[in-house]
């Protein structure tokens, strides 16, 4: 099995967080919200869904989105939530496990 890979999942349903598959019947992450279930690839997905679901469900008109116009500062790190030793300049894809990389905050 090529572990570089995110795998097709049978039940397949969307992490709104990271757009990753989760296989719904499996999911070890879910949480309820508005009457649906939402599953997770990881817990750190849900923790952040919780916190300001209206962010990854387009309820917030002040979220960005990956795919908005928005001007993006050059020069950004973006990195893997699962592998942070993936840094790579601008957004793009996990290679590893194909979640969407986001932008490195140092804390």
């Amino acid at each position: 099995m090529d572990f570089h890979t995110n795998p097709p999942v049978a039940n397949a349903e969307i992490d709104p967080v990271c757009g990753m598959s989760v296989d719904q019947e499996t999911a070890q992450w879910k949480t309820d919200f508005k009457g649906k279930t939402w599953c997770f690839c990881s817990s750190a997905c849900r923790t952040k869904f919780i916190a300001n679901p209206g962010k990854y469900l387009a309820e917030d008109s002040s979220a960005v989105k990956p795919d908005s116009k928005a001007p993006m500062t050059e020069g950004v790190v973006y990195t893997c939530p699962m592998h942070p030793e993936i840094r790579r300049i601008g957004p793009g894809a996990c290679p590893i496990c194909g979640m969407a990389l986001e932008p490195l905050v140092i804390s």
